[in-house]
């Protein structure tokens, strides 16, 4: 008989981790207030609003590198098997002002730093000073997603609608229970009162054209222009960024910090949260005609939008940890700031891997190589 579990939350972290625990047979539900699918347009539901670069934005944790890498491999397999909706990128993190280099672009194909390219995304006006490329996977929110629901139905997985009490589980029946709820986990009792949530506006333009370098590949950027140009309240510098899908492109951003209220009500201290950036479309525009010749102006259709990203803080970032309960294994995967697509797949394995730990239904330790081959073959033979 497979082992049941309960997902909570209906996000990417959330379905991503019902898929790889399918394919590793276990029976699962998913506990969600709405259809994942369903166009409510609520920005406190993020999954709704991703850009979906795979890139490990506004998220902290000490063992963040090892779970971007884990998910590398996963994002690695799904793009040999051409698993819908994903794509890669000739992507550019381009800056200003000196800038040293982060952790993760080293982790990443095709890493090369701004001496040593020879062409990259360009402002008329504002001269680069630092950056770098690399290879990136994206994935194309309007298929990928929707691909991973329906592997989800296929393999039995059922959604079952409503409120779960994240500091009871009463109403859970399954001895497995994996908390992916995202934003919906700061109502936990051992949770801080005023948790870090970052607000993110975001640009879609529809029906557009792709953005080629001279290699032909897609690109893709992101550019931090200084504090004096774009930057919250406090001066923290701000970056926008350009991410072009089949239809549309996807333009942003802003990261500006906030909290919940008494009422679950996001409020910030930052003036500018309040608007929609005009830099976001301003230096965008600017960018894609000097390098590409083409005119934002030219396309009308046009939504802006924004959501809301669980930081909690940087002490108690991502949180991927088991707890000690007397009646069943209950699993934290929340947290994921801005890079929940990013994580997703390093986060369900290392779900798969405590439970494989902790509860002894697994008869040995699940390795990544197993998980591959169990997913590959999973989604192969759909």
């Amino acid at each position: 008989m497979k082992k049941k579990v309960a997902v909570i939350g209906a996000g990417i972290s959330g379905i991503t981790t019902a898929v790889l625990l399918q394919q590793n047979g276990f029976e699962v539900s998913v506990y969600t207030n709405e259809h994942p699918l369903k166009e409510i347009k609520n920005p406190y539901f993020g999954s709704q609003f991703p850009s979906a670069s795979i890139i490990p934005h506004s998220v902290f944790h000490p063992d963040i590198n090892e779970i971007f890498k884990l998910s590398q491999l996963f994002f690695s397999k799904l793009y040999e098997i051409s698993f819908s909706g994903l794509t890669k990128h000739e992507h550019y993190e381009l800056f200003a002002f000196e800038k040293s280099i982060d952790d993760y672009p080293n982790l990443i194909n095709g890493y090369e730093a701004l001496p040593d390219l020879k062409w990259h995304p360009k402002h008329p006006d504002i001269a680069i000073k630092s950056g770098w490329k690399f290879n990136c996977f994206f994935a194309d929110w309007t298929d990928y997603f929707p691909q991973l629901i329906r592997i989800f139905l296929q393999n039995n997985g059922t959604f079952i609608y409503g409120t779960v009490d994240l500091n009871s589980y009463a109403s859970i029946n399954e001895d497995i229970v994996i908390n992916c709820s995202g934003l919906g986990s700061a109502q936990l009792i051992d949770e801080e009162s005023k948790p870090l949530i970052l607000k993110g506006h975001l640009l879609k333009i529809n029906n557009t054209v792709d953005l080629k370098s001279p290699n032909g590949n897609t690109v893709s950027y992101n550019f931090s222009a200084g504090p004096d140009i774009y930057a919250d309240s406090f001066g923290t510098p701000l970056d926008v960024y350009c991410y072009p899908r089949k239809h549309d492109w996807i333009l942003g951003g802003s990261r500006f910090k906030g909290t919940l209220d008494n009422q679950g009500n996001w409020v910030s201290e930052d003036e500018l949260s309040q608007q929609f950036p005009p830099q976001i479309e301003s230096l965008n525009s600017e960018i894609i005609k000097e390098t590409f010749g083409i005119e934002i102006s030219e396309f009308r259709e046009k939504e802006y939008q924004y959501s809301y990203r669980y930081v909690r803080n940087k002490k108690n970032g991502l949180r991927i940890e088991s707890e000690n309960a007397p009646d069943r294994l209950i699993i934290h995967n929340y947290g994921h700031g801005g890079a929940g697509v990013t994580l997703s797949w390093g986060c369900a394995f290392s779900v798969l891997q405590m439970i494989s730990e902790k509860s002894g239904i697994l008869n040995t330790d699940i390795t990544p190589e197993q998980a591959l081959i169990s997913l590959a073959d999973g989604l192969t033979n759909l």
